[in-house]
């Protein structure tokens, strides 16, 4: 792994949605080159802080930097820089599979030699050209996330957030997407952060950091972390974390 400046940098990072505390007081540094994991339970704050990075939700107080620019002043700067796949899938539901991912691609500014390269290589990755010609309405949930996970790696970015990017695949398409993207990120040497509540996919990340009750509760390599909590599992690692907390 090879790390060096910072993608992401979050300083007492807090955001606030009326009474409720989403994201408390987050300081986290993430690397080019680096497979960060946000672990935690539905509604721990894992969306809203990729959202902060993104730009797309203010934060109530704090900082956030993305490859050197400040968010969400400088938000439109880096959006050639940056792939995202949201919990809720972002296609359109009357083109194909091959379409939706060329139609992102052109957005991001490929050539059409690049377009059809770049389609071609994830849809071999993903296993989806036996759905190219299928428009979106018609593919099973696994099928359009697979498709969705294309669209935001379509264009190489420093930088790829991807919120629940495994959700409504089985387990060894699972195994696939970390395949990929271990593969994906050695090419680009960006960073990727990806949220999941699925515990054993901790394990595929360089870092993992478990958040719980808008709180980050602990931060290091999959290893360590079972070393520290004398776990087997990153499932186990967190139960333990869990009760320090409560």
């Amino acid at each position: 792994m090879d790390l060096s400046e910072h993608a992401v940098k979050l300083t007492d990072l807090t955001k606030d949605f009326g009474k409720l505390r989403a994201v408390d007081n987050l300081n986290l540094e993430i690397s080019e080159g680096e497979i960060f994991a946000l672990v935690g339970p539905n509604g721990a704050g894992k969306t809203t802080t990729i959202k902060m990075i993104l730009g797309i939700t203010p934060p109530t107080s704090g900082e956030v930097e993305v490859l050197g620019w400040s968010i969400p002043k400088d938000r439109r700067k880096i959006k050639r820089d940056i792939g995202y796949l949201a919990q809720q899938r972002a296609l359109y539901e009357t083109l194909t599979t091959r379409e939706n991912i060329e139609f992102f691609a052109a957005i991001k500014g490929l050539s059409k030699e690049e377009l059809r390269s770049k389609t071609n290589e994830l849809m071999d990755v993903l296993d989806l050209f036996e759905y190219e010609k299928v428009r979106a309405h018609n593919l099973s949930g696994g099928t359009q996330q697979r498709v969705a996970l294309a669209c935001a790696c379509v264009n190489s970015p420093r930088l790829l957030l991807l919120d629940e990017a495994t959700v409504g695949l089985d387990p060894v398409l699972r195994k696939d997407v970390w395949d990929y993207l271990r593969d994906f990120n050695k090419k680009v040497k960006g960073a990727i952060i990806i949220t999941t509540h699925f515990l054993d996919e901790a394990d595929y990340a360089d870092r993992v950091g478990f958040i719980r009750d808008a709180n980050l509760i602990a931060l290091d390599t999959p290893d360590t972390l079972k070393k520290q909590t004398s776990s087997v599992t990153m499932e186990e690692v967190f139960i333990k974390l869990a009760a320090e907390e409560t």
